[in-house]
């Protein structure tokens, strides 16, 4: 293609009465598409845009098993893209990381773990809820009128019933990601969640948005590193539990 336009301009430059008028509209065009071709071609992927939320976690209980919970981490970060969900705990001196990667083409989601320098690494299968994390019983959503502004952003209170009884979580309907929460038992509920509770083994924890803010990120970091190791379900949520029970 842009071999047969270089040479349609050779032959109009061919005409004096044409190179003036050339020059200022045919060269810059073909410079442009010569660009965008480039561009196209590079093969380098860009940075993508990214809702970024930080929870402050709040622990529902003093003691994972011999850990006072005061030494545990105290937030979680969040990325939600069109694509994927990525999100972080770190802490505890450092030792300590739990990451999941939901990819929300294929409704996956990988649990990475990282503790004092062990790196293992699951991928469940399609609507599971992630390694570690408790499931629901036959949960059901009432959505009301009430709404809470959450760290200036509205947010929208439901009921979430489920075998263990009820609670109020919060969601933020002017996020558009779809099917935000497959990282957490919430599923079914279509918004991001400014408030809410989970269960991480043992570990019972209630997130409360404090921050946010629209960032570009590198897709990379929705990618495994070579690093972890691979390993069945039944043994992510065996060093999860050994984490926070006691033994």
């Amino acid at each position: 293609m842009f071999f047969n336009i270089f040479q349609i301009f050779l032959f109009l430059l061919r005409s004096k009465n044409m190179q003036q008028r050339l020059r200022h509209i045919l060269l810059p065009l073909l410079l442009v598409l010569f660009a965008f071709a480039c561009n196209r071609n590079s093969g380098k992927p860009g940075q993508v845009e990214a809702e970024y939320i930080r929870y402050r976690v709040n622990y529902l209980d003093h003691m994972a098993g011999d850990i006072p919970t005061s030494l545990l981490p105290d937030m979680m970060e969040a990325y939600y893209t069109k694509k994927h969900v990525f999100t972080r705990i770190h802490g505890y001196f450092g030792q300590f990381s739990l990451v999941q990667v939901a990819d929300l083409r294929k409704n996956t989601v990988t649990t990475m773990l990282n503790f004092f320098g062990t790196k293992v690494v699951h991928t469940g299968k399609k609507g599971e809820v992630p390694a570690g994390i408790t499931q629901l019983k036959n949960p059901s959503l009432e959505v009301t009128s009430d709404t809470l502004t959450v760290c200036g952003m509205l947010s929208t209170r439901g009921i979430v019933c489920d075998a263990d009884g009820e609670y109020d979580v919060y969601f933020i309907e002017d996020i558009g990601i779809k099917s935000p929460n497959i990282t957490t038992p919430y599923y079914f509920i279509d918004h991001v969640l400014s408030d809410f509770r989970v269960q991480l083994s043992m570990l019972k924890m209630h997130l409360v948005m404090f921050g946010h803010e629209v960032r570009k990120v590198d897709p990379g970091m929705f990618e495994i590193p070579e690093a972890y190791v691979p390993v069945s379900r039944e043994t992510m949520e065996h060093i999860i539990n050994s984490l926070f029970t006691k033994e």
